[in-house]
């Protein structure tokens, strides 16, 4: 098994040891101890019985219950005896097991979009309950016996680490649309960045005197009038669109997590919103990546965010005002999702979608021409009204379409995407790209994802 791609450098040192069929008993031997050497360093033969074994799977063999060692983690002397271990990656795992895996790792992500918001205080013993629960139901889909351990519970919840990284990492290149630096290159740079942190304090001031400001609130001209879009700010958005549906490591690639979601949740929102803040927080802190210091995204801050941000949401649906426009919005928000993921996998052409009718008066017409029509009872069938004070969700469409116009379906030929196996999914291939499962790698498929999506409008 030779790896490939750009960690093939990496994963070159990976040492491998053939699977071997051993009891647990049997896979440990004291190392006796020399008096005249206490410092001595591991023989070849010592170390190769002491290499951390990322996970075991159990397997029956004349009624005995045996374990058998798969691929090991390398270990390397970096000259002071101290020993580093390499990270479990799927390379090192063998090829009928990498499918419940990989797919282990999707529904960690998914999950995120739907039940699981960030955990808070939550015990060692609830994690391996959570992890075990998914590791059963890969095992039951794919036919394998994984068995959890610590390094493979650490690369499944590597796959969180990875698609948050990326969620800032795009935040944080399109954050600067909230002209939080300043425009005059000739102040100081204690003017500078007095400056940027009275811009960061405006943007997440969410007072009510505040509100234009706010950096999760929009708005939208109506003739006259300036209406107020809240939770619907054009930037954020914009990279809701790229982070959950264009991004390399999103799960709605496959088309069973596709299906779990109709529309915009509390949880994508949230999520979003804590990791448009954390962008906010690195373009003003000047900690952005490459920078050598960055702010982490961490739970211990912005885990109370994302909750804070989520209760907002189900608050303001408490009025009426808010209770259809801003489910219609999300809607919206979801459907253009939906069609940046179906032309970024090369599936359709952009196209606009069927206009739906909004009030009343566009379900009528006069029943003979040249008289006017009569209005109708309202009925508890009636479509309501969309509140006056805010935008109609049909101002939105059609918006995610190419810069240069097309009507013709495209064939996709790009040698970045595949059809995945059917062995990967359940309900037949699905459509990814290739993507790094190295999580140090996310800021390099991140920008490239930026770089070509430079001909969408977003908004």
């Amino acid at each position: 098994m030779q790896p490939t791609g750009r960690g093939e450098s990496q994963l070159s040192k990976v040492h491998l040891l053939p699977s071997v069929m051993t009891s647990p008993s049997a896979s440990f031997q004291p190392i006796s101890y020399d008096p005249a050497n206490p410092k001595r360093r591991l023989t070849t033969s010592e170390r190769s019985l002491h290499r951390l074994k990322p996970y075991s799977r159990t397997s029956s063999t004349s009624g005995t219950m045996q374990y058998e060692l798969s691929s090991v983690a390398s270990v390397s002397d970096n000259g002071g005896g101290q020993k580093r271990t390499k990270k479990l990656a799927l390379c090192d795992l063998p090829e009928k097991e990498r499918p419940a895996v990989r797919w282990t790792r999707r529904r960690l992500v998914m999950d995120l979009f739907t039940t699981v918001g960030w955990p808070q205080n939550e015990s060692e013993s609830d994690k391996d309950i959570y992890l075990n629960e998914i590791l059963s139901q890969a095992n039951s889909m794919f036919g394998t016996k994984l068995v959890l351990s610590k390094e493979l519970a650490s690369f499944m919840n590597s796959a969180v680490t990875q698609f948050r990284s990326s969620l800032v990492e795009i935040a944080e290149e399109l954050g600067r649309e909230f002209d939080i630096e300043p425009k005059d290159t000739s102040l100081t740079d204690e003017a500078r960045k007095a400056y940027m942190q009275k811009r960061r304090l405006v943007l997440l001031d969410a007072s009510e005197g505040n509100r234009w400001h706010y950096f999760l609130n929009g708005e939208v001209i109506d003739g006259e009038n300036v209406l107020l879009l809240l939770f619907s700010n054009r930037i954020v958005e914009k990279i809701h669109l790229l982070h959950l549906y264009a991004s390399t490591y999103t799960p709605l690639r496959d088309v069973t997590f596709l299906k779990e979601i109709t529309t915009t949740t509390l949880n994508m929102f949230s999520h979003v919103a804590a990791g448009v803040e954390c962008g906010i927080d690195r373009i003003v802190d000047d900690a952005t990546s490459g920078s050598g210091k960055i702010v982490r995204f961490t739970g211990e801050k912005y885990a109370p965010r994302q909750v804070f941000y989520m209760d907002s949401v189900t608050r303001a649906l408490l009025f009426p005002i808010h209770r259809d426009s801003i489910p219609a919005r999300f809607l919206n928000l979801h459907l253009r999702g939906l069609q940046l993921l179906k032309d970024k996998m090369g599936l359709t052409a952009p196209e606009h979608p069927i206009y739906v009718p909004q009030t009343m008066e566009e379900l009528i017409r006069p029943l003979h021409p040249g008289t006017a029509s009569q209005p109708l009872l309202q009925s508890s069938s009636a479509v309501p009204q969309m509140p006056a004070q805010e935008e109609p969700p049909s101002s939105y469409a059609g918006d995610l379409i190419p810069s240069v116009s097309s009507t013709a379906v495209q064939p996709h030929t790009s040698s970045d995407f595949c059809y995945g196996s059917t062995s990967d999914s359940q309900s037949g291939p699905y459509y990814y790209e290739s993507l790094n499962e190295d999580e140090d790698l996310v800021i390099d498929d991140t920008k490239r994802m930026l770089n070509n999506f430079g001909r969408y409008w977003l908004y």
